[in-house]
């Protein structure tokens, strides 16, 4: 029977995000995947990034993940969402070729000497002194990390039909409760569900709107020329929903398995369905419908904004009511999926289970939606199992720093009641965890791992120069007889710069890009750096004020929340109510921080806990 240190069961998304990093710690690693599916696979929107999700990636590329390398060479449209707002809530989103980024997967993780990928149905797991896995052989591993996204009990929707598994083609995982008779599920099974896939020979671009590549979007992976692009680049296209379209949808609301009674499940309130939309906003006829291509080598085109469990004839009816869809034909119908997910209130932040131990859950399986979420889970699993076998300290992410860190704490805080998908508010601290100084935030974490790979001595120089050119910014004067001076200088008598000033505070000008105000500097200067130094340095100092103000705030903040403090204490209190007691019992918070996210906790018990703390 082979043993490993860690197997990963699941090869979507988290599960080779976790095999990935562990791998870096010299460990023997098992990756067991059902047969006949890919690894990294995408059975939903085939992109990656978005808003708060392009930070995630960054942020896994900085702490020496796998997701940012494989956008890049399989992206074939990048984007800047909320460019025309500040730098704090921009991100990066690239379409991929889904073909392209799963080929790219297996060519890594098959290059990682000790890492094993076994193409097996896991029929059961049994735990002893280590686990046992038995699937058609047996293995044993000391940790395991699960990552079985929508397979677990799954069942697919389109219509009255319904087919077992956790996308379509493919078979469904057992039910929890078959694998481990002590782990609980959620009452609640939730829900997602994708469009139809449309022929792209039978679409009239004519009548839809171009969205192009953008070449000035830098790519995902820090090691990469910042605006290279791997593979050949194409359009995606926006078409608009209509009153016929909507009028439609609700004619058959008694077909649709999601307000019929026959989908139970629960689905993400801000991914929904046109269902949702139609009976949601019954006044708005107009939804954007976002018509993206699958691949470079692929016939479909899939349509964001309409996925759909209706019966197969309504699809037809619907998609072809919209302009430049008139002759569409579908390849593959829209459907919804009902899935099992556990508890993550019996998860620590490092994502190992409380009840028992060196188990970890990551990705979908936890609850959230979205390949960012499940590949962020999916490293911070596979970085805890790794680092405990060392016996060295665990990884976790401050939600002040870091929007995965925001994730995991809002995960195992609070039981959830649908699907849970990040974005920029979820994030107290947004001006600071920006997608241009990922590096930065993250690099302390990925120096405490120890290693020496070729990412860790880009982040040594990398921060090493940032040091020097923030330096130079503060400590550069420019005199207002300076031709720079009159270059910078807006149109109304305020934005006149007439008095010497430092770089950094020329940065801050509110009219003056930053990005290209400090590279004209250095141009003068006659000095040539990367743009990723400039970039992060000239953010930096736009925002300086902004954030010394925050950071003030928020150490404040931070010194409260990392307060530790007796929940069972607590909860033998007089002065605490009941139903507050009983919330605090289930979720069993360590600090001052958890307890606050507690949903339902009242301002006064936290000010009683603050008050006997203090």
């Amino acid at each position: 029977m082979k043993t490993f240190d860690i197997m990963v069961v699941g090869g979507g998304h988290a599960g080779i995000e976790a095999a990935y990093i562990a791998s870096q710690f010299n460990l023997d690693v098992a990756i067991i995947t059902i047969p006949g599916i890919g690894l990294g696979s995408a059975p939903c929107n085939p992109s990656v990034g978005g808003v708060g999700k392009g930070q995630v990636v960054r942020e896994l590329d900085a702490l020496g993940g796998l997701m940012g390398i494989l956008a890049d060479k399989a992206g074939i449209q990048f984007r800047t969402l909320n460019d025309s707002k500040g730098f704090a809530v921009q991100s990066s989103r690239v379409q991929i070729d889904k073909d392209k980024y799963s080929e790219e997967a297996e060519k890594i993780i098959a290059s990682i000497p000790n890492i094993t990928v076994i193409r097996e149905k896991v029929v059961s797991i049994e735990k002893a002194d280590v686990f046992t896995i038995k699937a058609e052989n047996t293995y044993s591993a000391k940790k395991i990390i699960m990552t079985v996204g929508t397979f677990l009990n799954g069942k697919l929707h389109t219509g009255s039909e319904q087919t077992a598994g956790g996308r379509v083609g493919c078979d469904k995982s057992a039910g929890l409760q078959d694998l481990f008779a002590e782990i609980k599920t959620r009452p609640q099974r939730f829900k997602t569900g994708t469009p139809p896939r449309l022929d792209k020979a039978t679409i009239d671009y004519s009548k839809l709107e171009e969205q192009p590549s953008d070449s000035s979007v830098r790519n995902f992976h820090c090691l990469h020329t910042p605006f290279d692009r791997h593979i050949s680049q194409v359009s995606c296209w926006l078409a608009r929903t209509n009153l016929n379209t909507m009028e439609i949808i609700r004619a058959n609301k008694e077909k649709s398995p999601m307000f019929n009674g026959q989908i139970k499940g629960v689905g993400a309130r801000y991914c929904p369905s046109i269902e949702d939309k139609a009976y949601r906003y019954p006044d708005k006829q107009v939804h954007h419908v976002f018509i993206e291509p699958e691949g470079l080598d692929l016939d479909t085109m899939y349509p964001s904004g309409i996925s759909s469990s209706l019966p197969k004839e309504v699809q037809v009816e619907y998609v072809r009511s919209i302009d430049g869809l008139e002759k569409a034909e579908i390849k593959v119908y829209g459907y919804a999926v009902e899935y099992d997910v556990i508890d993550t209130t019996d998860l620590k932040l490092t994502l190992e289970h409380v009840q028992i131990g060196n188990l970890y859950f990551a990705g979908q399986v936890n609850g959230t939606s979205g390949y960012e979420e499940a590949a962020g889970q999916g490293f911070i699993a596979g970085a805890n199992a790794a680092l405990s076998i060392l016996g060295l300290d665990p990884l976790i992410l401050s939600r002040h720093e870091s929007y995965i860190g925001v994730m995991i704490e809002d995960l195992t805080s609070n039981t959830r009641d649908e699907p849970y998908r990040l974005f920029t508010a979820r994030s107290e601290n947004r001006l600071f965890i920006r997608e241009d100084n990922s590096l930065l935030r993250m690099s302390p974490y990925r120096t405490s791992f120890m290693l020496n790979l070729p990412i860790d001595k880009y982040q040594r120089d990398f921060i090493a120069q940032y040091e020097e050119l923030m330096s130079f910014c503060d400590e550069t004067m420019i005199s207002e007889k300076s031709p720079l001076m009159k270059q910078f200088s807006g149109e109304g008598e305020l934005q006149q710069l007439v008095r010497r000033m430092s770089v950094s505070e020329i940065l801050r000008q509110a009219w003056l890009n930053p990005i290209s105000t400090l590279e004209t500097i250095l141009s003068h200067y006659g000095l040539t750096l990367s743009y990723d130094l400039i970039r992060t340095v000239a953010i930096s100092k736009k925002y300086d004020g902004y954030i010394k103000r925050s950071e003030d705030q928020f150490e404040k903040l931070k010194k409260m929340d990392n307060m530790r403090i007796d929940w069972e204490a607590i909860t033998a209190s007089s002065n605490i109510s009941f139903e507050c007691k009983q919330r605090i019992a289930r979720i069993k918070p360590d600090t001052f921080g958890q307890l606050k996210l507690i949903e339902g906790i009242r301002p006064a018990t936290l000010a009683v806990v603050a008050a006997k703390a203090l």
